[in-house]
């Protein structure tokens, strides 16, 4: 959808003379200044100090990001540029054959570390299950317990 187009379906309907909507002004709230309370000066105080440093901080902290988004920016320039290039060229029947093709020769160089990792992962994977469920049977008789308590008052 082009911009142009776009701005033409969200305008607002052109309303005619002969059809007036009288409307009610919009009601004026005022805020009247109160005193605090004693008590709230201390938290202000040091939700203050903490403002402060956390400014101070920045202060010091900026220059660096700064450096990190310049440093940063040819980076996400070439990415994006090869995300449009790799769009583009998608819509080529013979390029998406080739990445079809590529992305199969991928994916079966990458079995084999996908195996090791499920080797590697799943006996932590198992113990940390089996630690929650000797976890979750050792409060059973508390949570049995509470359920008799709570259906003897019911």
């Amino acid at each position: 959808m082009t911009a142009l187009r776009k701005i033409l379906i969200e305008e607002e309907p052109v309303v005619t003379a002969a059809v007036t909507v009288a409307r009610a002004p919009a009601p004026k709230f005022y805020v009247v200044p109160t005193a605090k309370a004693p008590a709230d000066a201390p938290a202000e105080a040091a939700e203050a100090e903490g403002s402060i440093l956390k400014n101070i901080l920045l202060f010091f902290a900026a220059p660096f990001l700064g450096l990190a988004y310049i440093a940063a920016l040819p980076f996400v320039g070439l990415g994006f540029l090869a995300v449009v290039a790799v769009r583009a060229a998608a819509k080529i029947e013979a390029v998406r054959t080739v990445g079809l093709a590529l992305k199969n020769v991928v994916m079966a160089m990458a079995t084999p570390f996908v195996g090791l990792a499920y080797v590697v992962f799943f006996p932590a994977i198992g113990l940390a299950m089996l630690a929650c469920l000797g976890v979750g049977l050792r409060l059973e008789p508390a949570r049995g317990k509470i359920d008799a308590v709570g259906a003897g008052a019911r």
